[in-house]
């Protein structure tokens, strides 16, 4: 049969080619209730969450075998000797940065597979824990998801519907138990605030103010927009402003916290909500609060004003800090009076040494 004649293509059309489908930009995944709120890209994908689950299944399973407080006593036992003196970033400095969410969770579901009933509670515990300091922040938050669903079901924002509550309280006690009295006061306080609802807003609002306030980053910005504003109020609030508050949580940021070596919440009670990267320093004082009250009380000293506004913003940091799960009621607290104390001192000494310097030669002696 004979075959009819192709069709002549005209000069005018270009070659008919193969087009490839284009695949479109994969979206990054919805934020839901509960989840910690962290950048897009680095928040975990379903295929992610869904790797998590057996990490889901190995804690509901070494909780529900702390059947006593005598349990859950020698399960904290076990954990701090395995962990003592640890911070968030030794674990880190411990864990491969490509690891993934599967991988973690097969370690987790090893450790209960493999662990004979009477270890089971502290080897889940103690391996989640390790997964928690992952510097694979994908992973982190993936397995993060998973274990607030089984320990802290507050989170979620509303009562809790993870089965074990006993047990849980079992844990949190035996915790309790191995502090100081007042120890003892501040965590049980602390656990109050941290376990309030943590509704996605909620979250999202203490984090930004968290971020926005670190190392007084948000005044130091008010600052120098205070200073364009004003050129000839520049040298003065760098002089008076800026440097005392940059030297105030310095120092509460370095010797003074490395000094006293106090643990974070996350690392002692293993109940604590824990809302975007864990600090991998330690926790007392707060950093964040002496930045914070050491920049609202030097700006309200040149911006009197501003001192409602100033203040409120420093409190709120200060209360963010322990609903964040990185910081005791004790450090917020020590940070924010060491913060405003640090603030007046060199506040005072700058404006001393610069009027000293405007007197006449023979009167600075």
């Amino acid at each position: 049969m004979a075959q009819p004649p192709k069709k002549k293509q005209s000069a005018s059309s270009p070659p008919h080619k193969k087009t490839r489908r284009t695949s479109k930009p994969a979206e990054p995944p919805e934020q839901k209730l509960g989840d910690t709120p962290v950048a897009p890209w680095e928040m975990p994908t379903p295929e992610e969450k869904q790797q998590a689950k057996p990490v889901r299944k190995a804690l509901q399973e070494a909780v529900r075998n702390v059947d006593s407080p005598e349990k859950a006593d020698e399960v904290i036992d076990k954990i701090e000797s395995a962990t003592a003196g640890e911070t968030a970033g030794d674990v880190e400095k411990q864990q491969a940065k490509d690891a993934g969410t599967a991988q973690a969770a097969r370690k987790i579901e090893r450790a209960a597979k493999t662990a004979p009933r009477s270890q089971k509670p502290e080897r889940v515990l103690e391996e989640t824990a390790r997964a928690l300091a992952s510097p694979n922040t994908r992973q982190r938050e993936a397995v993060s998801e998973a274990a607030q669903e089984v320990l802290n079901p507050e989170q979620q924002g509303t009562p809790p519907t993870v089965a074990n509550p006993r047990q849980r309280e079992f844990l949190r006690q035996a915790v309790l138990k191995r502090l100081k009295p007042l120890d003892a006061v501040d965590a049980d306080l602390f656990l109050k605030v941290n376990h309030l609802p943590h509704t996605r807003l909620l979250n999202m609002l203490f984090y930004a103010l968290t971020m926005a306030y670190k190392g007084g980053a948000a005044w130091y910005i008010t600052m120098i927009l205070a200073g364009l504003r004003k050129p000839h109020s520049a040298v003065p609030l760098l002089r008076e402003a800026a440097i005392p508050m940059a030297i105030s949580s310095s120092l509460v940021e370095f010797p003074i916290k490395n000094y006293f070596k106090r643990r974070r919440p996350f690392i002692t009670i293993i109940q604590a909500i824990v809302i975007g990267k864990k600090p991998g320093n330690y926790s007392f004082p707060s950093g964040h609060s002496a930045a914070a009250f050491a920049g609202a009380w030097l700006l309200n000293r040149k911006y009197p004003r501003w001192s409602p506004l100033t203040y409120t913003a420093a409190g709120l940091v200060a209360f963010s800090r322990i609903y964040l799960g990185d910081h005791y009621p004790a450090d917020v607290a020590s940070g924010s009076a060491l913060g405003i104390l640090f603030a007046m001192t060199f506040s005072w000494l700058f404006r001393r040494r610069a009027r000293k310097q405007r007197l006449p030669e023979y009167q600075r002696r």
